[in-house]
């Protein structure tokens, strides 16, 4: 039966150093405060697991909590990088973090299988990816019925699991809405349960589609109004997009990290405003960035930017277009007949939205956070945007999303960005070669795209064009393509057709049909096919007749410069029960 106490009690009595914790929330309802709250009580080796790492263990790892992490994909959602993540697995600073790695759909399945006391699970997925080689927790099992040979996960059962949830009564009953991610299979996975909670109420009012969790399967509830900032907490409040803006200047730097962790966090100097979270039922509100002082870094350069080496590749464009809308548009209309689309943050999703208002209305975006036909009225910045579920015609889990609807064949395009290519559209989004002597340089992961790219019926991809990004062989294959040719996909068992084509800024690579390497086979108006094989690591084919891609047109230029303007009018931070 669930006790309902202070953060601080709760913490102490359910987390101890060497626990394996689990603080889930999938970019929504992230348990932020219990963070902050594990890192002012010191504690120590911890082995953290959580589907998208982000910011929040990005602050743990940085204060020497962990010793190892459990994830699938690892970055700053709509920003880039973790940079306390890759200080320790690259550096090993403040400590050396090992990796257990997986996909989003292995993820998911390892709680589902968790939270049934099953000892692993069963899905098709990693096939073609070198991810099992490096990852104990992935291996294969032969169907007993039908002599397929499929992936096997290792159930994860935490010790401990925190999540953030609007509400609880006062017997220990909690209820969340919104997007619930894997929530309760990571609660129902675990030995020890602890919830934070934006109110306590009297009695749970019914919510469609709410998860409740009964007082007997929760150890401990904290009233800690406020607790998922800078996420969100659906009803209550909506998500702080510049803090996670703000926060990749701050940990970029040691120094700029350890002023805040002190300030924000630890309650050391004037501006301790972390201090008593959840103590006095006050909000989180520690703010990246407005109480240090940042300084000024030298920028790094995003997994996939050109070199500084590079040839100039920048195609001359109409002065009222530019290369990345001309890339943008093309992306749009690829689009054009899809009944559904699998869609990847960034430029995929930008895309994928330009296409519902120019050329594809009814299409039906898919988003892995688990929204089915959402409709924003501007760019998400995140996969767990609040609008997307907001505008859905459902949503759904998580383990729902890969399992039922992913897995299942039920999507007809994946939209995929990547930071390395070969020539058979293999991508990598794990690590990259740096050289003799120095570390593998730290990309996020695979996220959910080795499960996409094998069951969507097509996928596209999109990405700027350089011998940065386009590799004569890959560091790390994260995600299948077609592998070394024709028939690799077939011969693992792949069901979907593959990558069919690759927009870029400079014009569009598709699949020969004979030995499905890519070839050149558009180019965008103003670009010469020298510019794209010199932006290309390998020997670039053409086909035998390169088409030019149609300039954008008035109303696509608009349509698609209204939707950036909206994304930079982003809603105020809100908080409040009627939020």
């Amino acid at each position: 039966m669930a006790d309902i106490r202070s953060l601080h009690e709760a913490v102490a009595e359910l987390i101890h150093d060497g626990d394996t914790v689990a603080l889930e929330g999938f970019t929504h309802l992230i348990p932020f405060a219990a963070a902050h709250e594990i890192i002012r009580q010191g504690l120590k080796d911890l082995t953290l697991a959580r589907m998208t790492p982000d910011v929040v263990y990005d602050q743990l790892i940085g204060a020497g909590a962990a010793r190892k992490l459990v994830f699938s994909w690892g970055g700053n959602p709509g920003v880039g990088s973790l940079h306390r993540f890759r200080d320790a697995v690259e550096h090993g600073w403040p400590a050396p973090l090992e990796i257990d790695e997986h996909s989003h759909a292995g993820m998911a399945n390892r709680y589902a299988a968790g939270a049934a006391r099953l000892p692993f699970a069963v899905l098709r997925g990693y096939r073609g990816s070198d991810i099992p080689a490096r990852t104990p927790t992935v291996s294969t099992v032969v169907c007993p019925f039908t002599g397929e040979e499929l992936a096997a996960v290792a159930a994860l059962n935490p010790d401990v699991t925190v999540i953030h949830a609007q509400q609880a009564d006062r017997a220990g009953n909690v209820q969340l809405w919104g997007l619930t991610g894997v929530q309760k299979e990571a609660a129902l996975a675990a030995r020890r349960v602890l919830v934070t909670v934006e109110e306590i109420v009297g009695t749970l009012e019914p919510r469609p589609g709410s998860v409740v969790l009964p007082t007997w399967v929760v150890d401990a509830v904290a009233l800690v109004p406020g607790g998922a900032h800078p996420s969100y907490a659906a009803g209550y409040s909506v998500r702080d997009n510049a803090y996670y803006r703000e926060w990749d200047g701050i940990a970029r730097d040691r120094a700029a990290f350890g002023r805040w962790l002190a300030e924000c966090v630890r309650g050391e100097g004037s501006s301790a405003r972390g201090a008593a979270v959840g103590d006095a039922g006050a909000g989180d509100r520690d703010g990246a960035g407005a109480a240090v002082a940042v300084p000024a870094a030298s920028p790094e350069r995003a997994p996939g930017s050109a070199p500084e080496d590079a040839p100039d590749s920048t195609p001359a464009t109409a002065p009222d277009c530019t290369p990345d809308e001309l890339m943008e548009v093309n992306a749009a209309r690829a689009l054009a007949g899809a009944r559904s689309c699998f869609v990847g943050i960034g430029l995929p999703s930008t895309a994928a939205n330009l296409a519902r208002r120019t050329v594809n209305p009814d299409l039906v975006l898919v988003y892995e956070s688990g929204t089915l036909g959402s409709k924003p009225t501007r760019l998400p910045l995140s996969i767990g945007d609040g609008e997307l579920a907001d505008t859905a015609d459902s949503v759904v889990s998580v383990p729902e999303m890969f399992n039922y609807w992913l897995q299942g064949g039920r999507i007809d395009v994946g939209f995929l960005g990547a930071a390395q290519v070969d020539r058979f559209a293999n991508i990598n989004t794990t690590v990259v070669d740096r050289g003799p002597g120095r570390p593998e340089g730290r990309l996020p992961g695979a996220g959910g795209a080795p499960e996409i790219a094998a069951n969507c019926g097509q996928v596209l991809m999109v990405l700027r064009h350089s011998r940065r990004n386009f590799v004569g062989t890959l560091d790390f294959v994260t995600t299948l393509g077609h592998g070394a040719g024709p028939g690799d996909r077939a011969a693992l068992g792949l069901p979907g057709a593959g990558p069919t084509a690759v927009i870029t800024d400079l014009g569009v690579l598709r699949p020969d049909p004979d030995t499905a390497e890519l070839v050149l086979t558009e180019l965008h108006p103003g670009v010469t096919a020298d510019q794209v094989r010199a932006a290309t690591g390998w020997d670039l084919r053409e086909a035998d007749r390169i088409g030019v891609t149609a300039p954008p047109t008035p109303a696509e230029l608009a349509a698609l410069r209204a939707l950036k303007a909206a994304a930079a009018d982003e809603p105020p931070h809100r908080s409040g029960k009627d939020a």
